[in-house]
């Protein structure tokens, strides 16, 4: 495990600690900027679909899964695990979030999937062509995206729902 780590960029470090800093600040009840408010699942859902396109290429049948992925705990994530709490501030064009461990323990589930996997192929492991291990994994992508953008659909239900007007005339 040392030399696994000791062969692990410095960057990856950095990022790790950058993205458990931001989901850190998803555990606290915050006002966020509508702009800021859809950038974390815009990034999360790039981020995962960089590491499905890096490791299986932007093949038909890749992407498939992972969408399917996606829209599968898209609408598991809107229904389940709404965020019913949210207030849009119309008049300051913000967000009221209230605060959920939730968001930090999918961020590091994507990042340690893409950890684990790039170490997988590094270290050529047989499960990398296993004829499961791409399916399992584009899904798994596709869902960790879907969760996200199931936040992403409450902020939009939430802005809709505001009885403030988006702008005072």
């Amino acid at each position: 495990m040392l030399q696994i780590l000791s062969h692990t960029p410095f960057w990856v470090f950095g990022l790790l600690l950058g993205l458990i800093i931001l989901g850190l600040q998803q555990t606290r009840n915050r006002q966020v900027k509508l702009w800021l408010a859809y950038l974390l699942p815009t990034g999360m859902v790039i981020l995962s679909l960089v590491g499905v396109v890096s490791n299986f290429g932007a093949q038909v049948i890749s992407l498939s899964l992972w969408l399917s992925g996606l829209a599968l705990m898209t609408f598991l994530g809107y229904k389940l695990f709404a965020i019913n709490d949210v207030r849009y501030l119309a008049s300051s064009y913000q967000f009221y979030i209230p605060g959920s461990w939730i968001p930090l323990l999918v961020i590091l589930a994507i990042f340690f999937t893409k950890y684990v996997v790039a170490v997988l192929y590094a270290l050529n492991n047989p499960i990398t062509s296993q004829v499961a291990f791409m399916p399992i994994l584009c899904l798994a992508y596709g869902g960790f995206s879907g969760y996200f953008v199931s936040r992403a659909l409450c902020l939009v239900r939430a802005s809709r729902n505001s009885t403030t007007p988006l702008s005072a005339n």
